[in-house]
């Protein structure tokens, strides 16, 4: 009898969580994601400019989530394997005293890039990157995903979302209805970020959580570990507050990038002086559900129509929460199929090369 056929929609650290427990289960599953890459919110991209002396320079920038933080136990367990490969190192960060949030404070950085640690999570599982997923269709085979460019792949027994909420509300339309008006009545807030690289300021903080104003979090990307600038340089990540994203969300990234800098120039000390080498901007139009499920309940499951989703529609909105989503998703269903996903904290799944840069 042949293992079950899943397909899980969405790469980032909800869908890597489901699908490897569903792999470490024996099921045939198969992650699709439009991106290029894994990782969803933790997201690196790479930066190329002509710098003012002439010199072509690069830097590298985690312009999704900055870290992130372990509670719960088996979280805790996974970040121990991947930390003893070299996948995820600790960061002590000196948050900035300016503001009520101010003092050191302790989280997980992947080593290489951020996608890293989605790719660690994902070895051994077949991955169709850059392939959107527009709709569903049910038949007496199973289901069937229809893409962007009009090609259908399937029939898989079963579908798992583990996308922004509004992607999967299109996609449950007309198969779980309530899932889809429940997603829908819960908007995402968007997120504006700005990359940037400066001369180095008398700033000796690693992060600053302002939240008021233009911006809301202002991270030094090069001090976190496995990261540097050359000497003199300073490489900034600056998320805008959701409130300011919101207001400007359709300006041009020329205009927001102008708005942004003048927001960070006013926080940091001599800026008169402050030289700009490069700066740029990326819009999370999906980086915050609103109103996330109540609280105990980490995915959905329909064992029936063989339909599931997980992600930052549960929990709070956390990493750790839409892993920990993502694998209550795996063991749901290893619990209809009668299999378990091996969580023994020895296991240790072979390291993955980290996710090409965009």
């Amino acid at each position: 009898m042949r293992p079950p056929r899943i397909a899980v929609i969405g790469a980032g650290v909800a869908g890597a969580a489901c699908a490897a427990g569903l792999l470490l289960a024996g099921v045939d599953v198969t992650v699709f994601d439009k991106s290029r890459g894994v990782g969803g919110r933790l997201a690196t991209r790479r930066a190329e400019w002509t710098d003012v002396d002439g010199t072509l320079r690069t830097a590298e920038f985690d312009h999704g989530c900055p870290h992130f933080t372990v509670s719960r136990p088996r979280f805790q367990a996974v970040i121990d394997r991947a930390e003893a490969r070299g996948v995820v190192a600790r960061w002590r960060q000196r948050v900035s005293a300016r503001f009520p949030a101010g003092g050191w404070r302790h989280g997980v950085v992947p080593t290489s890039n951020m996608p890293a640690f989605c790719r660690h999570l994902l070895s051994g599982v077949p991955l169709r990157l850059g392939q959107a997923v527009t709709s569903l269709q049910r038949a007496a085979d199973g289901w069937r995903l229809l893409l962007s460019d009009g090609r259908a792949e399937g029939p898989f027994d079963q579908v798992m979302l583990a996308i922004p909420a509004p992607q999967a509300t299109t996609l449950l339309a007309g198969h779980e209805n309530d899932w889809a008006a429940s997603l829908a009545s819960a908007p995402m807030t968007p997120c504006w970020t700005l990359m940037a690289v400066t001369d180095e300021p008398d700033w000796p903080w690693d992060m600053a959580e302002i939240e008021r104003g233009a911006l809301a979090v202002v991270v030094r990307n090069d001090r976190k570990p496995a990261r540097q600038a050359p000497p003199g340089l300073a490489h900034w990540v600056a998320h805008a507050t959701p409130t300011w994203s919101c207001a400007h969300l359709e300006d041009e990234p020329a205009q927001v990038t102008e708005l942004l800098r003048a927001a960070l120039e006013k926080l940091l000390p001599g800026t008169e002086s402050l030289r700009w080498h490069h700066s740029g901007v990326h819009r999370w139009r999906y980086a915050r559900l609103t109103q996330p499920a109540p609280e105990g309940i980490d995915c959905w499951w329909n064992a029936g129509l063989g339909l599931g989703v997980c992600g930052d529609a549960f929990g709070d909105g956390s990493v750790e929460a839409a892993w920990c989503s993502g694998d209550e998703l795996a063991d749901a269903i290893a619990a209809v199929l009668d299999v378990a996903p091996d969580h023994d904290p020895a296991f240790d799944p072979s390291p993955a090369l980290a996710d090409p840069v965009h």
